[in-house]
């Protein structure tokens, strides 16, 4: 992260009012300033820079752009649909009409007298 000349200088007022007010804490912030020096930042601590920054924009417009392709492809076969069914419909068949039942042949009649439990 980069600071301007009017930040760094009220950083270094800050820090400077710190040292005169608390020396305790000041060498307390120093020593721990020592210990925490080879340590890195945890990721989820870290400011992203400008090119992670560019980086996740360019993956959301590729992101935007595979929707919208999507989209516009299902739109585009919604209305192949619509218009196969529109320009289908005068030369569509009729719907079968409810059919009759194939001939049951002889004793056919019996089947309602029937009973499972005499077996006849």
């Amino acid at each position: 992260m980069s600071l301007n000349h009017r930040q760094l200088h009220r950083l270094h007022r800050i820090e400077s009012g710190l040292l005169r007010s608390d020396p305790q804490l000041a060498a307390r912030l120093a020593v721990f300033a020592g210990l925490a020096a080879g340590e890195h930042l945890p990721a989820w601590e870290q400011i992203p820079t400008r090119q992670d920054r560019i980086g996740q924009a360019a993956a959301l417009i590729v992101k935007a752009i595979a929707i919208l392709a999507a989209a516009f492809s299902l739109l585009l076969s919604a209305v192949r649909a619509l218009v196969t069914a529109v320009v289908m419909g005068g030369r569509a068949r009729p719907a079968p009409s409810a059919r009759r039942p194939a001939d049951p042949g002889p004793g056919a009649g019996d089947h309602q007298d029937w009973n499972p439990a005499q077996g006849s």
